[in-house]
């Protein structure tokens, strides 16, 4: 196999809790205004974003060559975020949900786009207090990337299970690993994506989808793995956003990998194993369910086995591409850590009483935190 080893970019959403109570706090204005006077986040090699609610904040990096420069964007957009929040008597927390009472207030961030989901969607939307972490990966041939997408949707159920990282909601153990991912896949756009024959039949989806109302055009689709309109990536956005720096970091590597094996796949002409969408989505489901603690779905050999081994499997397939990147080993060690101690959800529960949770993840969002 020969591979080419595309550039990279990634996206995490951030909660903005009290230092006090440990809870969600309308305070993005006051955050970016902070580092807008200190001189924005170019220094920082990415871009700050609002999201839908005010107790949300995204970073979006540059594009990056190298797992070095997705680990120095991180490290650099983190620690500039918590000196703004700290400044404004708030601190950064990377998990996939909050573990207390959702806020009641009405904290929805004065955009159109916003206030025109909240108006369609309703409660769906002003319950949406959830935080997520997208990876793209350069996909300048969008044929390509269709059949890419294809290759790749086999690997989602790993993927969920992995980075699992919201087990409370509300002030209650769910007994999710990833109850966001439940909350997420009540929008009608979200889940995994069909299988497409082409281009062609993706386009002819899309515009089915925008003539019946479902969406007002592509870039309201939400798919698991998805071809956006305004950058020339593939982008996967199953992912809870992770605690460690370096969990993140490991993951971007593997969906590096992953793409790059799916790419060889298809330029070799390896046929695809059918999957079918009721047993790619129930396998989804299982994975955040249980997280790592349970048997998972094999959505192409519909066999339950370990997940472990489903792990194993994947990082298996991937080998020859991480060798090629010559960055194995953040990706290597993430793994690791996973069979070692879990997933954040693991840890999470880990954490004792709710409040104590949050400052724990507080505390591992700093990008000192190591893996262990």
């Amino acid at each position: 196999m020969s591979f080419q080893v595309p550039t990279v970019g990634v996206e995490e959403e951030y909660q903005l809790v009290d230092p006090r109570s440990g809870a969600l706090i309308p305070n993005c204005k006051e955050v970016m205004r902070t580092i807008r006077r200190n001189g924005g986040s170019e220094e920082a090699h990415s871009e700050i974003q609002h999201e839908l609610h005010l107790n949300q904040i995204e970073m979006a990096s540059d594009v990056c060559s190298s797992l070095e420069e997705v680990r120095d964007a991180l490290t650099q957009t983190r620690r500039m975020l918590i000196d703004a929040a700290r400044s404004n008597e708030t601190e950064l927390a990377s998990a996939g949900t909050n573990p207390l009472p959702i806020p009641t207030d009405d904290a929805l961030t004065p955009k159109d786009r916003y206030q025109a989901m909240t108006d369609r969607y309703q409660q769906i939307a002003r319950d949406l207090f959830i935080f997520g972490c997208h990876v793209h990966v350069a996909m300048e041939d969008r044929e390509l990337g269709i059949q890419v997408m294809n290759r790749c949707r086999r690997w989602l159920p790993i993927l969920q299970a992995i980075t699992a990282n919201s087990p409370y909601w509300d002030g209650v153990d769910t007994g999710y690993a990833s109850y966001r991912r439940e909350l997420w896949a009540q929008w009608p756009m979200a889940g995994p994506p069909a299988h497409f024959d082409s281009l062609a039949d993706y386009q002819s989806c899309v515009d089915d989808l925008v003539a019946c109302g479902a969406i007002k055009d592509e870039s309201f689709l939400y798919w698991d793995i998805r071809l956006p309109t305004r950058v020339p990536t593939i982008e996967f956005r199953a992912a809870d956003v992770m605690t460690r720096v370096e969990e993140t970091v490991g993951y971007v590597g593997m969906i590096r990998a992953i793409v790059m094996l799916a790419i060889s796949e298809e330029e070799q002409g390896k046929p695809i194993v059918p999957i079918r969408p009721s047993v790619l989505s129930y396998a989804i489901w299982h994975a955040a369910r249980y997280g790592m603690n349970e048997q998972l779905v094999d959505p192409e050999s519909r066999e339950m086995v370990p997940a472990s081994e489903l792990l194993d499997r994947l990082m298996t397939a991937i080998d020859p591409a991480l060798k090629a990147t010559g960055e194995a080993r953040p990706v290597e060690a993430f793994a690791n850590q996973l069979i070692k101690s879990g997933t954040g959800a693991d840890r999470q529960r880990r954490g004792g009483e709710l409040s104590s949770v949050v400052a724990n993840v507080v505390a591992e969002t700093v990008p000192s935190a190591i893996l262990a």
